[in-house]
């Protein structure tokens, strides 16, 4: 009821307000009949001049104030085309050449360097720049890392006409900030599209997928890419690279939903350094403790019986700093430095904070009682089916497609995968108490 009294008050309200207009209406009316009595000619006039107002055209854009505009015509020699191939020979033909993929790289430094994800050119062994000219000269290979899918490239030929990007900043971004990406979706043939968009959301760390070994903070935006986008660059409004597009989102496996508008880029931050290392050694140096480990599922803290969610050494490297500094074969890795740690994932994307040389403080459970039982390993298979999206990885439900173009793109994808791995070695079974101690293990650059 006394809702109804209060819908009531406002109708009341509602009346007061209407007759009050009304009012005024009237008034306006009474006043004006008595102005056109007295002076005519000033209302005709005023009339008039109100028409001649509203009857004036509204005065167009002395320019097209778009980022992308700018943003493009200063990067014109600053991104191009990546051609994948493969060689082979036959007796009959003699050495050919097929085409693996396309992609996209971004002119990192003078001299033809060129930066592009490793996903472009993993299965090639001779390739091919797209430049902005249109010509396709030949590259070689200077190194690649896959734990963070970056590689970089270098041309001879026609180097002097490219242009390395500028290095910008992810940092300050917000989202919505204006974000420009530029390369070649679909290889060649619609090479240097410019798409604009903004930022969706920043340090997505969350989105996992296997074209990585590590956790990548992601920029997220809605610029528009797709199979041929990867490698190539994602620039701010001043033209400045802030990322390398990588990834983009294919929906669930369980779902014939398809979604648009969900791309990811590796943040600058990130790429660039790997970039610098790759050019200068060939290849990504990182600090390593000479283990074989795999994920093992189990609850969050150790009991008697049931090992923690951690990372189980399964072998150590003979007179690597682990076996130094006393870590044993099936070893439960939970914590670096006191962080938490239930991945080999979140153990890489730690360890790579540190420097060879550095000495880091290993937490492990090491059961009294260990033995496996063969054939029997009670974990999950990894599982990629088909996905629209060129080269698409899943993790749980969702799938992150990453797409190259060229023969492969559309026809590899990943579905939402269960989690954990399966080994033939047998089910680790433990029992008898457990210790948990701290190690110092000094880190030693990989091999």
């Amino acid at each position: 009821m006394k809702t109804r009294k209060n819908n009531m008050k406002h109708q009341k309200s509602t009346g007061r307000v209407l007759f009050t207009a009304l009012a005024m209406t009237c008034a306006v009316a009474i006043g004006g009949a008595f102005a056109l009595n007295t002076a005519p000619a000033a209302m005709v006039a005023s009339a008039e001049a109100t028409q001649t107002e509203a009857a004036a055209p509204i005065a167009a854009p002395v320019m097209d104030t778009s980022p992308a505009i700018y943003v493009n015509e200063k990067n014109a020699n600053s991104v191009v085309g990546i051609i994948t191939n493969t060689e082979g020979w036959s007796r009959s033909y003699g050495v050919q050449e097929s085409m693996l993929a396309q992609g996209s790289g971004v002119v990192i430094q003078e001299g033809g360097y060129v930066l592009t994800n490793y996903h472009v050119i993993e299965q090639g062994n001779a390739f091919q720049v797209l430049m902005p000219s249109g010509d396709k000269v030949d590259a070689s290979l200077v190194g690649s890392d896959s734990a963070l899918d970056l590689a970089v490239l270098q041309v001879s030929e026609q180097a002097d006409t490219l242009v390395p990007v500028s290095i910008g900043s992810s940092e300050n971004l917000k989202v919505g900030s204006t974000v420009v990406a530029i390369g070649n979706p679909g290889g060649e043939v619609l090479a240097n599209t410019v798409t604009q968009g903004i930022i969706s959301a920043l340090e997505r760390s969350s989105v996992s997928s296997s074209n990585t070994t590590r956790n990548v903070a992601y920029i997220q935006h809605d610029a528009p890419i797709n199979n041929g986008n990867s490698g190539g660059g994602l620039f701010d409004y001043q033209g400045n690279l802030i990322g390398i597009n990588t990834l983009k989102y294919g929906g669930s496996y369980y779902s014939s939903t398809s979604y648009e508008g969900l791309g990811f880029a590796i943040p600058v931050e990130t790429a660039y350094p790997v970039a610098q290392q790759l050019i200068q050694y060939g290849k990504v140096i990182r600090p390593q403790m000479g283990i074989t480990v795999r994920n093992y599922d189990g609850p969050d803290d150790p009991m008697n019986d049931y090992a923690p969610a951690s990372i189980c050494v399964y072998n150590i490297n003979e007179n690597s700093p682990a076996q130094q500094a006393g870590m044993k074969q099936y070893d439960f890795i939970t914590a670096i430095n006191g962080e938490r740690v239930k991945t080999s994932r979140e153990l890489t994307t730690l360890l790579d904070k540190y420097q060879p040389g550095d000495t880091i403080t290993v937490t492990v459970v090491r059961y009294n009682n260990v033995s496996m039982m063969p054939n029997n390993y009670n974990n999950y298979n990894n599982y990629y089916g088909n996905w629209p999206f060129g080269f698409g990885f899943g993790f749980g439900d969702y799938g992150y497609g990453y797409g190259n173009g060229g023969n492969n793109g559309g026809n590899n994808g990943g579905n939402g995968s269960s989690g954990g791995y399966t080994t033939t070695d047998g089910t680790l079974t433990v029992g008898g108490g457990y210790t948990t101690m701290d190690l110092q293990i000094t880190l030693e650059a990989q091999k």
